[in-house]
């Protein structure tokens, strides 16, 4: 009779389990994903990333550069709940993969998946906070699961998924997800044109037991961007009547900006008052952007050398000036850009030298 009835178990097929619809993928995933805030000191907020919770006690995997050399951290989550106190427990510097901890339990979390079973074309789904817009959701295919040998600037000696799902500043540290909610990988760069890439989640799992706890700087002071009226562009007319050389030649404070750890204010600030002319141009560095004039946004895509500016109007976000210089690192590069920038402001606010 038990022969019987096992037999009859088995003839009848298994219920499907029933598919994730996209909703319920980006839902799952945002309750498991946070922001992370990383300072300068005295609330100075350096980058905003993401972060993928990956157990239910406190425990979280992040792009090691998005806190890389930051003396204050801080880490929200999507209930409101914000913690000042995180723990580093490891890192790789290999994959720019480190996991973090914070003092929190019966967190939802994400559960692993596998490279394994992933083929061309399959839709993978990520939820980040690109551009500083918290927990946006993207969906797209995957393209490949390649050697970042193959991927320019990005490192040797391990795999990447490379996935289309749009990708943005504050994206790193993201998760991107399968069809059934499971973790694929943590992203760590994109590239503009599409192509975006994230670390296999199962080459990195072992990082929050690979070291000894260190404690990072509290990060009780550091806040999220506000969107205040300073801060909002004007209108188009306003825009149109504007006089770059006007604005730069009246600017009297500078506030700088860094979305990259390979480039930090700290550097720049320091060989920007060491060019020949700064003393002359009158201008203060301040460490508030709703008290300058004028904004400084550094950058360094991603697997590349190549470190960027951009020089612009606080008030109406009109772009006056922009450079980049391609080196090895931030300290090397921060010479070429800060004579780039002092140029542009010279030009609009010293006279020019007497002919001969």
């Amino acid at each position: 009779m038990f022969r019987i009835l096992c037999t009859l178990l088995l003839a009848v097929p298994l219920a499907a389990q029933t598919p994730l619809t996209p909703k319920q993928i980006f839902e799952k995933t945002t309750a498991s994903t946070v922001i992370i805030l990383s300072g300068e000191g005295a609330g100075r907020l350096h980058s905003i990333a993401t972060g993928v919770i990956i157990s239910k006690d406190g425990v979280l995997l992040t792009a090691l550069h998005a806190i890389k050399g930051a003396l204050e951290v801080q880490v929200r989550l999507p209930n409101g709940d914000i913690y000042d106190r995180v723990e580093l427990l490891g890192s790789d510097e290999r994959r720019d993969v480190a996991a973090l901890k914070i003092t929190a339990g019966a967190l939802p979390f994400l559960t692993p998946g596998s490279t394994a079973s992933l083929a061309a074309g399959d839709a993978v789904y990520a939820v980040t906070n690109a551009n500083g817009l918290a927990f946006s959701a993207t969906e797209g295919i995957l393209s490949a699961v390649r050697p970042a040998d193959e991927v320019p600037g990005a490192g040797t000696g391990f795999r990447l998924i490379q996935f289309t799902a749009p990708i943005a500043p504050g994206a790193s540290g993201g998760a991107l997800v399968d069809k059934d909610g499971a973790l694929l990988g943590i992203i760590t760069g994109g590239v503009h044109g599409g192509a975006a890439f994230a670390v296999p989640i199962e080459t990195v799992l072992g990082l929050p037991e690979s070291g000894r706890p260190i404690t990072l700087g509290s990060g009780a002071s550091l806040q999220m961007p506000a969107q205040t009226a300073a801060a909002i562009p004007q209108s188009s007319a306003a825009i149109a009547n504007a006089n770059p050389q006007q604005i730069l030649k009246d600017a009297k404070t500078v506030y700088l900006h860094s979305k990259t750890a390979f480039l930090t204010v700290d550097t720049l600030d320091r060989t920007l008052v060491m060019q020949k002319d700064w003393d002359k141009l009158g201008i203060t560095i301040v460490g508030d952007p709703r008290v300058a004039d004028l904004l400084i946004e550094l950058d360094r895509p991603l697997f590349t050398y190549v470190h960027t500016f951009v020089l612009s109007d606080k008030k109406t976000s009109i772009v006056l000036g922009s450079g980049k210089v391609t080196a090895f690192d931030g300290t090397i590069a921060s010479g070429g850009l800060a004579k780039e920038i002092v140029g542009i402001l010279v030009a609009a606010r010293l006279p020019p030298p007497p002919k001969k």
